[in-house]
């Protein structure tokens, strides 16, 4: 198994805002090749404090096994949870990030050789040119958020797969599996926590609706928790990034031709399909795990 930690901004069951790291949260709870080691909060989606609320109340409503830790200056702070994870298990952790970097710049404020101790992170976020979703220009977010730690941690030369937004905008996921994923939620939680996912997976398709004209959403984040356990499904592309980054604040790289950091970046998911049937089935498992 890998040990992972999964450093989110999650909203789900906020009306308007993201679900997608709380449906990863599911699939990685779920996924039967993942010993998640805790969850370190961070913002983007939200406030830190809602992002920390919503949480909570996601996991007593699905009554789900597993620890949270928020970005702050206490003793079982996200960073130093990081820290201490990996110095307890050097080169075995994989760090799955999908909000704002902050918890992992600040891991190496507080040890300098943080990133060399972690096997591999796995960001969702950044563009490489004008991201378009359905011929909308977005926004990017997540890199954009807090662009000094995403130019730390892309630059730490730690072993990192950037699922940009450009690729991950082509993980849709429609209507039509929303409805598959909730049949296969029957009697596997109660029929209060299933009003609670219907509602929250119906106005989020909604609210697509009305902003993108499609009916479904980019499940964003969950292409990092894919990727952990079927990496074939996407392509497999490296590059250089430039010494110098200074687009982050629009959360768009600056690429090179040669210089010594390495990043792979998938341009493409290579079938939609088995990508879907595999997160309907470890988003289920993750909802049984309690």
């Amino acid at each position: 198994m890998r040990k992972i930690i999964f450093d989110c901004d999650n909203t789900f069951g906020l009306l308007n805002r993201d679900i997608d790291d709380g449906l990863t949260l599911l699939y990685l709870l779920g996924a039967p090749i993942v010993d998640l080691l805790g969850v370190t909060l961070t913002f983007g989606n939200a406030r830190l404090t809602e992002v920390a609320k919503i949480t909570q109340e996601m996991k007593k409503r699905f009554e789900l096994a597993f620890d949270f830790y928020p970005a702050g200056m206490s003793d079982r702070s996200a960073a130093n949870f990081l820290v201490e994870q990996v110095n307890r298990y050097p080169n075995e952790i994989t760090i799955l990030a999908t909000g704002a970097l902050t918890n992992l710049a600040d891991a190496q404020e507080i040890d300098p050789a943080f990133f060399s101790k972690v096997h591999e992170i796995v960001l969702m976020g950044g563009t490489i040119e004008p991201l378009l979703v359905n011929q909308q220009k977005v926004a990017e977010l997540n890199f954009s958020s807090d662009p000094i730690a995403a130019k730390a941690v892309l630059l730490s030369q730690a072993r990192i797969t950037v699922m940009n937004g450009h690729m991950t905008a082509e993980a849709f996921f429609s209507k039509k599996e929303m409805h598959e994923f909730l049949l296969s939620t029957t009697n596997v939680i109660t029929s209060e926590a299933q009003s609670w996912l219907s509602e929250t997976l119906e106005n989020w398709i909604k609210w697509n609706e009305k902003v993108f004209n499609f009916s479904g959403f980019c499940n964003w984040d969950v292409t990092t928790a894919v990727y952990l356990e079927r990496p074939e499904l996407f392509s497999d592309e490296y590059y250089f990034l430039s010494n110098e980054q200074p687009e982050l604040s629009k959360g768009q790289m600056s690429l090179s031709d040669e210089s010594k950091y390495i990043v792979k970046m998938p341009k493409k998911l290579l079938n939609i399909s088995v990508f879907n049937q595999l997160v309907i089935k470890r988003m289920t498992a993750g909802l049984k795990s309690n």
